[in-house]
């Protein structure tokens, strides 16, 4: 059985999205666990303040990296100018890039909007990276889009989160 530990700052609505997915997998999951990387298949990092470098570890970040990689990227990407941001999953050790999910920058949108957007998204795009990386199966971005627009905002009822997002308008 695939052990794999979650590592995480501030407990969120991503961190119950993720468990319930490695739930419905039959995976056990350790929370903030006193680690050592080799002891777990996979170390999922949500928001986590710490920078790891385990190799078996996954991180997300509310840009496209490299762009805007700081503590603060969304409001940093809004005053550099861009017209687009959005999530990248990644590897920490060696880095690299899994999955970018872009979004774009309206004028009419407000800083908190934009960084709700987000982590509405990342409820969604993490478990399936997570889920993907553990059944060792490709990763398709096509499989988020269908998903995001299938949405039906009744995450009880959902088909696609199985009520583990608070996706709700």
């Amino acid at each position: 059985m695939k052990r794999v530990a979650i590592l995480y700052s501030n407990h969120t609505p991503t961190v119950d999205a993720v468990t319930a997915k490695l739930s419905s997998m039959g995976i056990s999951s350790y929370q903030n666990p006193d680690i050592e990387s080799e002891d777990f298949d996979l170390v999922i990092l949500c928001n986590s303040k710490t920078k790891l470098n385990f190799k078996n570890a996954i991180n997300i970040h509310h840009s496209l990296l490299p762009a805007y990689d700081s503590s603060e990227p969304v409001k940093d990407a809004i005053l550099g100018g861009a017209k687009v941001t959005g999530l990248t999953v990644f590897y920490t050790n060696p880095y690299k890039i899994i999955t970018q999910y872009p979004i774009f920058i309206r004028n009419d949108r407000h800083f908190d909007e934009i960084e709700q957007e987000l982590n509405l998204i990342e409820q969604t795009i993490y478990p399936l990276v997570i889920e993907k990386i553990l059944n060792n199966e490709p990763f398709e971005i096509q499989e988020l889009i269908n998903r995001k627009s299938n949405c039906s905002n009744n995450c009880e009822q959902c088909p696609n989160c199985g009520g583990s997002c608070s996706a709700k308008s």
